[in-house]
């Protein structure tokens, strides 16, 4: 039996919710990290190396819990910066109703998108590259990719082992959000976030019998008033895990329960939240551990 985890975008919030459900598996003898294959896709690609490499999640929770300790430095210092961070959201949010109501082919609403990813004020590509220095030189896991999208073509990109990038700039590019963060420069190309093919991309799992989804998008979260694009998701999303499952894998999908998702909030960027996120990661992965254990093997 061969065994795939998918790991979803969902911006810092989710990194820290993935990472605190991974640890909280772990404690009870479940290892994310023993799949066959790991495939991350923007948050889901930092969180996806860290497993791959073998890094000690409980490690990345203490940083978590040092972090809530520093007192309101949110409130302090990044009040400016998380101004500009919403403004910057909102207008990437508008690009994207824009794209995604386009009747167009995939690769020209991405165009689209890469154009105002490659013009938008963002953070520059190299300080947030550098955001990413603790996977710098690092080799590259042989069961671990990563996905983008070129902003200039709209192509869609893997990157993994046999690609030859640096693994550090490979996830950056996957976490490129457009507008907030420049496309990432490989090869001599632009690259942005790969979450603008798919959140999940969990048709790469393909050939695997057992394939985890740990998604922020999940059914329950489709309410009558939830935002139709997050409808449009979900469709992507049906349409490759009934691929998988027409190739007969078995699929499990974990989402935020309830209490997660209360406690993560709309805004995944929103790192005040990242520590609160973790510890319900720990919690959900503590309560399913059992329940995962017996598909996961």
């Amino acid at each position: 039996m061969t065994k795939a985890l998918v790991l979803s975008g969902g911006g810092s919030v989710g990194i820290a919710w993935q990472t605190g459900l991974a640890a909280g598996l772990a404690r009870h003898g479940v290892r994310l990290a023993d799949a066959e294959s790991i495939v991350g896709t923007s948050a889901g690609s930092a969180v996806g190396a860290q497993l791959a490499l073998g890094r000690d999640l409980e490690e990345s929770l203490d940083r978590y819990r040092q972090a809530a300790a520093r007192p309101s430095a949110a409130e302090t210092s990044a009040e400016g910066l998380d101004r500009s961070i919403a403004e910057r959201m909102t207008r990437f949010m508008a690009i994207m109703a824009q794209a995604m109501d386009d009747d167009a082919e995939p690769e020209a609403r991405r165009r689209a998108i890469g154009r105002f990813a490659l013009e938008a004020d963002a953070t520059p590509e190299d300080q947030f590259v550098a955001g990413f220095r603790y996977l710098q030189a690092s080799s590259w896991p042989d069961h671990y990719a990563c996905t983008a999208v070129d902003a200039a073509t709209g192509e869609f990109v893997v990157w993994d082992a046999a690609a030859s990038v640096p693994l550090d700039r490979a996830v950056a590019s996957s976490c490129a959000v457009p507008g907030l963060f420049a496309p990432i420069t490989i090869k001599g190309r632009r690259y942005m976030d790969g979450g603008m093919r798919s959140p999940t991309n969990a048709d790469l799992a393909a050939g695997h019998d057992v394939v985890l989804l740990v998604s922020l998008m999940t059914r329950e979260a489709a309410t009558p008033t939830a935002d139709p694009r997050l409808a449009r998701y979900l469709q992507t999303m049906d349409s490759e895990l009934q691929a998988l499952a027409d190739a007969g894998a078995r699929v499990e999908i974990i989402g935020p329960d309830q209490g997660a998702a209360d406690v993560m909030g709309l805004n995944l960027m929103d790192a005040s939240r990242a520590p609160a996120a973790a510890e319900q990661g720990v919690r959900q992965g503590e309560d399913l551990a059992a329940h995962v254990d017996r598909v996961w093997g």
